[in-house]
């Protein structure tokens, strides 16, 4: 889609992942997996969390960049009760790779050193 011109975004809770995979504008949240917009019925919480990520596609100045929003998450994730009791078999799947990503990431941002915040 970007070589065709059209901008592209994604909302994740695992940026390092989708940097390495060369996605070319990450908007990070720390939200669990299954509800990256927010909770259930939060209806002005979601449109928060999207509007943010729309924005992005107006102020990103380069491929690879992660923006990371300014939203908490309610509860501790560990705890919610729509949870599954064990994790999706895609995420499984790609564990190793989501943690291999995550480690290159953190690397990244040590050999940097300290950097501004953008939300």
């Amino acid at each position: 889609m970007e070589e065709a011109g059209f901008s592209t975004v994604i909302l994740t809770p695992t940026p390092e992942f989708h940097r390495a995979i060369g996605i070319p504008r990450s908007v990070a949240i720390e939200y669990p997996f299954g509800r990256p917009v927010g909770q259930v019925h939060d209806h002005e919480g979601q449109r928060h969390v999207l509007l943010k990520t729309l924005k992005v596609l107006e102020d990103a100045q380069a491929p690879g960049e992660i923006w990371h929003l300014p939203f908490t998450w309610p509860e501790e994730p560990k705890k919610t009760a729509w949870q599954p009791p064990e994790m999706s078999p895609l995420i499984k799947l790609y564990l190793a790779e989501i943690r291999h990503a995550r480690q290159r990431e953190a690397e990244r941002e040590n050999a940097k050193g300290p950097t501004d915040s953008r939300s």
